[in-house]
Formats: C-alpha cells, sequence, structure tokens
C-alpha cells in the first residue's frame, strides 16, 4: 500500500508508528486510517 505524506491521514499514521503516543490517541488515529482505506483503496 503507499504511504501518504501530510494531511490527516499521514499524521494519523505517524502516530500510530510512534511508540510515545497514548493508546487513546492510536485508536483515534487507527480509526482515521481504517476510514480511509475503506473509501479510497
Amino acid at each position: 500500500m503507499a504511504v501518504h505524506h501530510g494531511g490527516k491521514v499521514g499524521a494519523a499514521g505517524r502516530r500510530l508508528a510512534s511508540k510515545s503516543s497514548s493508546k487513546s490517541t492510536k485508536s483515534k488515529a487507527a480509526k482515521i486510517l481504517v476510514n480511509h482505506k475503506n473509501t479510497k483503496h
């Protein structure tokens, strides 16, 4: 899958990738990524 840079999706991906982000941040980011994947891919 292509890696997106910038925008909401890129930020969500970076939050998921970083170990320092909190659980709630991660679940929010995951939701954004899943929604994006479902609508755009």
